[in-house]
């Protein structure tokens, strides 16, 4: 290696990732004009998308005055999620009031660290509410910010069998009888399929939502002749839930658990990240039954 090659590398390697950032911004009444942004995402040169969307929609609750602009917020942050998956490069209006901003150049250590550092500084509503007396707060954890986490720590423990078991569209399409259908599928193996669900929200109807629609991608899957096996992992709630909420989403989880395992489809479900990587990563390498 002569000199000049020598100083290009260690200038690479001292500028981290380098890529291009955008903004996805929801218009909650088009009639006003009024703007929120709700999420932002993060290209690097090579290609590869992280992406964090709103994930506690309360302070909506606040300024609104009303639960509908929370479900259509969530709404807009689904369709970002899967257009944007398919489409890293996609901008412009996604459909009436949902926009992608291109905002230009970033760079940092870590895909993680950029998109956190974006988050923060842009989606104000993000930020958690501040709380009184000395309660924990009850955090909720999307399903695409667990993605983006369990990503990180899969490119470790899979090292160069990483690509092979995380596909870089988590989305797979069927089109069979009943019409088109886009799959959530952001792990596999050889004969195997698995989906992620977040149960981590204080909303019982939400947790429900989440968790079938991770069944139905999975047992859609099958039922077409994509994979022979599947299996569910999901993302439990942690601290701060009132004890009437907590017991409403114990008695739903367990109801949920014994009919997956009818389905003759495999389930596990971890409150901390890192515990539900580790066990996503043993389904990844251990051999399809």
């Amino acid at each position: 290696m002569n000199g000049l090659e020598e100083l290009f590398e260690k200038a690479a390697a001292k500028s981290g990732i380098q890529g291009k950032w955008f903004a996805a911004r929801w218009q909650p009444d088009i009639a006003t004009g009024e703007v929120l942004n709700i999420g932002v995402g993060f290209v690097s040169n090579d290609g590869e998308l992280t992406l964090r969307l709103l994930n506690e929609f309360g302070r909506l609750e606040c300024l609104f005055d009303s639960n509908n602009a929370a479900f259509h917020a969530e709404l807009a942050c689904q369709i970002v999620e899967e257009c944007m998956r398919a489409d890293p490069q996609r901008r412009g209006n996604l459909l009436a009031g949902v926009t992608i901003e291109e905002q230009g150049f970033a760079q940092g250590s870590d895909n993680e660290g950029i998109i956190g550092r974006l988050y923060s500084e842009v989606v104000t509503l993000g930020r958690a509410r501040p709380t009184k007396g000395k309660k924990k707060p009850f955090v909720p954890v999307s399903r695409d910010y667990a993605y983006e986490n369990l990503r990180k720590q899969l490119k470790k423990r899979l090292n160069l069998d990483y690509e092979k078991h995380v596909p870089k569209d988590p989305f797979r399409e069927v089109n069979d009888e009943f019409g088109r259908d886009r799959l959530y599928l952001p792990f596999q193996r050889e004969h195997g399929v698995a989906t992620l669900a977040s149960a981590a929200y204080a909303d019982p109807w939400r947790v429900k939502s989440h968790l079938w629609e991770g069944f139905r991608s999975v047992e859609t899957a099958l039922k077409n002749g994509l994979s022979d096996e599947g299996a569910l992992f999901v993302v439990m709630p942690g601290e701060g839930l009132s004890t009437d909420v907590f017991k409403t989403l114990e008695h739903q989880f367990e109801e949920f658990y014994a009919f997956v395992k009818r389905h003759d489809i495999q389930i596990e479900s971890h409150e901390h990240l890192i515990e539900l990587g580790e066990s996503i990563s043993n389904w990844c390498q251990a051999e399809a039954a």
